[in-house]
C-alpha cells in the first residue's frame, strides 16, 4: 500500500515509510493484484475519496483509548478488493482547501454530514447520500449537547432562560439549528442575536471562565474534550440535548454512475461482515443503506412492507406497499372513528404513532391541522389559523402533510406553511410562500405537498422570478429560488434521469425539470395540446418517466445522457386521461381511473389490456398497489380490491366504508391500518394483511 502526503504532492513517495505518513494528513492509494471487473469505464480509474470524519486518525488525537481513531487507510484495501480497482484517500477538515491541494475528480466523500454539505454546496459540487456509518453503539447519528458549570442550578434545557448560550456555526447542524429548535420546542426565548464559537473547545473554555452560562458542543465531541485533558472530567454537566441529526454520512458526487454507485454501496455494505475492519472504523455495524430520500424515487421492491407513511402517496410518492391486503373483510372493522368539523382534502400522514389530519373550522374561516394518536383517534395537538378567504370547491388544505425526521411540515391552500414539532405541535417557523414571494394565488390553491431534499423543503409559490423555492427546512430561510411559471397543482417527485438527479413536475403549463442543488431548470416540455389542469403526480420507472393528464392521456418518456427529457413519447394512449386521480404501477402495470378503471401494458406501449365500466371508477379514486394487487379507495366511499394482473379484470372483494360521505383525502396505509378520511371523520380501518 502506497500513501501520498497532500502537503508534499509525492515528492518523496518512495523514500518515506508507511508509519510516518499515515500521520499526515494525505492522499492514500492503493492497489491489489485480485481486480474484479467492475465496469470497462473504471478499470484503471482509481476511485478518489475525501475524508472528513472528525474521529478518523489523521484528523483527531489519539487521547482517547480505542477512540477517535478510525483507520480509512484499511477501509481503502477492502474497497479495493471488493471493486477490482485503486483507490486514493485525501484527508482533511475543509473540503475547498482539499479540493485546492488536491485537483481533480472526487468520487465520494465521507465526513460529518452537515459539513459536507455545507462545503460541497460552498464548491459548487453535486452530492448525494448513499451511506452511512454507525458507531460503536450501532446508531448513525449525533446530537447536540446543552452544557453548564459543574454548580450551576440548571438541570434541563427548561432552565436556561436567560442564560447566556454559546452556539456553534451555521454547518454544525447540532449545535446551531437543531439546537435553537430544541430550545423552541422548551419554550426558551431565543436571543435577537446568536453567539457563536466555531469550536466545541472555545465554547467549553468560554464556559469554564464564565464568558458565558452554557455552550452547545457536539456529542462525540465530549469524550475528546476530557480525554485531550482540555476540560476536566466532570467539570461540566449535561443538561439536555438536542435531536439526532445525522453524523457520518459517505456522499457520491456526479462522477460516479448509477451502477458504479450500486457497485460501492454493495461493498460498503460487506464492511458489516469484517470483524476486524469493523474494530478498525470503531463500528457496530459497518455502513448502512441510505435510501435515496424518502421522496426520491427509486424502482422499490412491492412485496416489502412500508414502514410509515409520511408523504404524498407514501414515503417514496409512488402509492406502493408491501401491506396491501390480499382479501377484505366482509364488514368494516374500525380502530376508532374521530369526528372532524370541516371537509378534508389533503391527504394523510401517518406514522405507527401520530396521525396528522387537515381540517377546516365549521365556519370554514380557520385552516386545523390535527395530530390524532395511532391507537385511539384522540386529539395529541392542533394548530389553527386564520384563513376565511373563498375557494372554489372548499377553501380546505389540499397539500399533503409531510413528515421527516421529528418534524411536519403544513401547508395551507392560501400559503400557509408551517414547520411543527411532531411530538408537540410547536412551531418552530411559518410562512405565507405566496404572500412572500408575490404570487398569484392558482385558481385551486397550493396543491403540491412540499418536497424535501437533503436539508431543503421545495415549494412552488408560482411567483414571477420565485415559481419554485428551496428553503432551509429547519429554519425556513430561503436556500434558491428560481424564476418561472404560476405554479401547478401536481406534486413533484425526486429521482434520477438520465444519471442526472433532480426535481420533476409540473406548473401551470409545462413539465419540467430542475436542479436540486441550484434551482435551475434544466428542461421545459409543453404538452401537444394545451390546457391541462396538471394535477397526477409524475411517477418514475426504471429511469422513465410517465406522465398522466386530461387532455393529453398517458404518456412515457425516455431521456438523454445529460438527463433531458426527449420530446416524442416512447409510448402514449389516450384511453386513460384522469384530471386529477393519479395512476398506480405495479407488476408493469399501469392503473388509473376516470370514467371506468383502465389496464394498461407497460411493456407493450402502454397498449390498453382492460377497461371495467363500472360507477365506482367514474370520478376520483385514489389507488395503492402492493402484493400483486390493488386497492381503490372511491370517491362514494368504498373499499375495492382487484388482482394486479393484465390478462383480465379479476375482482377480489368490495367494501362499502361510508354511505353518505364522500373520500377525496388520499389514505395512509400503514401495517393493518388503512387511515381514512371522509368529509366529516378520520378513521383508522383494521384490514385483513
Amino acid at each position: 500500500m502506497k500513501t501520498i502526503s497532500k502537503q508534499i504532492f509525492g515528492l518523496f513517495l518512495l523514500a518515506v515509510s508507511v508509519v510516518s505518513i499515515l500521520y499526515a494528513i494525505g492522499l492514500l492509494s492503493s492497489r491489489t493484484t485480485q481486480q474484479r471487473d467492475a465496469t470497462a469505464d473504471v478499470d484503471n480509474l482509481p476511485l478518489r475519496i475525501v475524508v472528513m470524519d472528525p474521529l478518523s486518525d489523521q484528523l483527531a488525537c489519539d487521547c482517547v483509548e480505542g477512540y477517535a481513531q478510525r483507520k480509512y487507510n484499511e477501509l481503502a484495501a477492502f474497497l479495493e478488493k471488493q471493486l477490482g480497482r485503486p483507490v486514493e484517500l485525501a484527508y482533511g477538515e475543509n473540503l475547498p482547501d482539499i479540493l485546492t491541494l488536491n485537483p481533480g475528480k472526487v468520487d465520494l466523500l465521507i465526513g460529518k454530514e452537515s459539513i459536507v454539505l455545507f462545503d460541497a454546496a460552498e464548491t459548487k459540487l453535486s452530492i448525494h447520500p448513499i451511506a452511512r456509518l454507525t458507531d460503536k453503539s450501532g446508531t448513525t447519528n449525533l446530537s447536540g449537547l446543552f452544557v453548564v458549570r459543574r454548580n450551576d442550578p440548571a438541570n434541563s434545557v427548561e432552565d436556561l432562560k436567560g442564560y447566556k448560550i454559546l452556539f456553534g456555526p451555521e454547518y454544525d447542524t447540532e449545535k446551531s439549528t437543531a439546537a435553537i429548535a430544541a430550545l423552541k420546542t422548551k419554550g426558551v426565548p431565543i436571543p435577537k442575536q446568536i453567539k457563536t464559537k466555531s469550536s466545541c473547545n472555545q465554547a467549553v473554555v468560554a464556559v469554564m471562565e464564565k464568558e458565558a452560562d452554557a455552550a452547545v458542543i457536539s456529542s462525540f465531541n465530549l469524550a475528546l474534550l476530557e480525554g485531550c485533558s482540555t476540560i476536566d472530567k466532570g467539570i461540566l454537566r449535561v443538561v439536555g440535548r438536542t435531536s439526532a441529526v445525522p453524523f457520518i454520512t459517505v456522499f457520491a458526487t456526479d462522477a460516479v454512475s448509477l451502477e458504479n454507485e450500486k457497485l460501492i454501496v454493495e461493498a460498503l455494505l460487506a464492511v458489516g461482515k469484517n470483524k476486524r475492519l469493523l474494530a478498525q472504523m470503531e463500528s457496530k455495524t459497518g455502513f448502512v443503506n441510505v435510501r435515496r430520500h424518502r421522496s426520491e424515487t427509486t424502482n422499490p421492491d412491492t412485496s416489502r412492507p412500508v414502514v410509515e407513511w409520511t408523504d404524498w402517496r407514501g414515503p417514496r410518492r409512488d402509492a406502493l406497499s408491501g401491506y396491501v391486503p390480499k382479501k377484505l373483510s366482509a364488514k368494516p372493522k374500525f380502530l376508532w372513528r374521530q369526528p372532524m368539523t370541516g371537509m378534508g382534502l389533503s391527504g394523510i400522514a401517518a406514522t405507527t404513532r401520530y396521525v396528522i389530519v387537515a381540517d377546516k373550522s365549521k365556519e370554514k374561516k380557520l385552516d386545523i391541522f390535527r395530530c390524532l394518536d395511532a391507537e385511539t383517534g384522540e386529539q395529541f395537538w392542533a394548530i389553527e389559523y386564520p384563513a376565511p378567504e373563498d375557494m372554489d370547491f372548499s377553501n380546505s388544505p389540499r397539500a399533503n402533510p409531510v413528515i421527516h425526521e421529528g418534524l411536519v411540515y403544513l401547508l395551507g391552500a392560501f400559503g400557509d406553511l408551517h414547520c411543527v414539532n411532531l411530538k408537540t405541535g410547536q412551531v418552530l417557523w411559518k410562512k405565507n410562500i405566496v404572500k412572500e414571494f408575490g404570487a398569484e394565488l392558482v385558481t385551486w390553491g397550493m396543491c403540491s405537498a412540499p418536497l424535501i431534499v437533503g436539508d431543503r423543503l421545495i415549494v412552488n409559490p408560482g411567483a414571477k422570478d420565485a415559481s419554485i423555492v428551496a428553503l432551509d427546512r429547519l429554519t425556513g430561510k430561503v436556500i434558491w429560488k428560481t424564476p418561472g411559471e404560476q405554479a401547478g397543482y401536481s406534486s413533484f417527485i425526486l429521482a434520477a434521469f438520465g444519471n442526472v438527479r433532480q426535481i420533476v413536475g409540473y406548473d401551470s403549463i409545462s413539465l419540467g425539470g430542475w436542479d436540486p442543488k441550484t434551482g435551475k431548470r434544466l428542461w421545459k416540455l409543453l404538452p401537444d395540446d394545451e390546457g391541462d389542469f396538471n394535477v397526477p403526480t409524475p411517477i418514475y420507472i426504471d429511469g422513465k418517466l410517465l406522465v398522466t393528464t386530461e387532455n393529453n392521456g398517458t404518456r412515457l418518456y425516455g431521456f438523454d445522457s445529460n438527463g433531458k427529457i426527449l420530446s416524442k413519447p416512447l409510448a402514449q394512449n389516450f384511453d386513460l386521461g384522469p384530471d386529477t386521480s393519479t395512476p398506480v404501477v405495479i407488476n408493469n402495470l399501469v392503473f388509473g381511473c376516470l370514467g371506468g378503471l383502465f389496464c394498461l401494458d407497460l411493456n407493450n406501449g402502454l397498449k390498453t389490456l382492460y377497461s371495467v365500466d363500472d360507477d365506482a371508477f367514474f370520478d376520483y379514486a385514489t389507488l395503492i398497489a402492493g402484493n400483486d394487487h390493488v386497492l381503490i379507495i372511491t370517491v362514494e366511499g368504498e373499499l375495492i380490491l382487484i388482482e394486479a394482473a393484465g390478462y383480465r379484470y379479476t375482482l377480489k372483494s368490495r367494501l362499502r366504508l361510508f354511505e353518505k360521505s364522500e373520500v377525496f383525502s388520499h389514505p395512509a396505509l400503514v401495517g393493518n391500518r388503512l387511515y381514512i378520511r371522509n368529509t366529516t371523520e378520520a378513521c383508522c380501518l383494521l384490514l385483513d394483511n
